[in-house]
C-alpha cells in the first residue's frame, strides 16, 4: 500500500490542499511547566512532567484532516476529546498527517509504543472510541523527525 505521510507546522495547514481528505494525524507537543493536577473529562486527574507529548488521531468527519488540525491550533474551546483539555497547556510543535480513507490510528499507536524512548503517560488516553491503549506518548528529549516517520511508514 502507498502511504503518504505529511510533516508541516501548524502555520502550514492551509497550503497542503490534500488535507481536505480524510486520514490520521499524529501532533507534537511541548509542555514547558509541570501540571499538578489535570482533570481530563471522564478519564480522572493526572499529573504531568515538563517535556515532549505525541498525540495520534484521525479525521473522518466533514472537513478532513485539515478540520481536525484547525481544531486542534485553537487553544480555547470546549471539551470534546482528552487532548482538548491538556491543549491550553502545550505548544504545538510539529504535525505528522496522512491523508488517506484507512484508519491508521491502531498501527500508528502500536509502532509508537515500540520506541524505547517513548511512553504512555496515561492509559487509554484518546482511546475511547478505538482501544488501542491509548494514543499519548510523552518522551524527555524530543523524537527526531526522520525515526516518527520511519516509525509511521514501518507500521502502514
Amino acid at each position: 500500500m502507498q502511504i503518504t505521510i505529511l510533516t508541516l507546522l501548524p502555520t502550514e495547514i492551509e497550503r497542503f490542499p490534500e488535507l481536505r481528505a480524510r486520514g490520521t494525524y499524529l501532533l507534537h507537543f511541548w509542555l514547558e511547566h509541570p501540571l499538578e493536577a489535570i482533570a481530563i473529562g471522564r478519564l480522572g486527574t493526572f499529573a504531568l512532567i515538563p517535556g515532549h507529548y505525541y498525540y495520534v488521531g484521525s479525521a473522518f468527519g466533514a472537513g478532513g484532516l485539515a478540520a481536525r488540525l484547525r481544531r486542534h491550533i485553537t487553544i480555547n474551546k470546549r471539551h470534546h476529546w482528552h487532548i482538548d483539555y491538556l491543549r491550553p497547556y502545550l505548544a504545538l510543535q510539529t504535525i505528522w498527517a496522512s491523508p488517506m480513507d484507512k484508519r491508521l490510528e491502531c498501527v500508528w499507536c502500536k509502532s509508537l509504543a515500540t520506541l524505547p524512548e517513548l511512553s504512555r503517560p496515561i492509559a487509554h488516553f484518546g482511546a475511547s472510541d478505538t482501544g488501542c491503549g491509548g494514543h499519548l506518548f510523552y518522551a524527555v528529549d524530543a523524537v527526531t523527525e526522520a525515526r516518527i516517520h520511519h516509525a509511521l511508514l514501518a507500521a502502514t
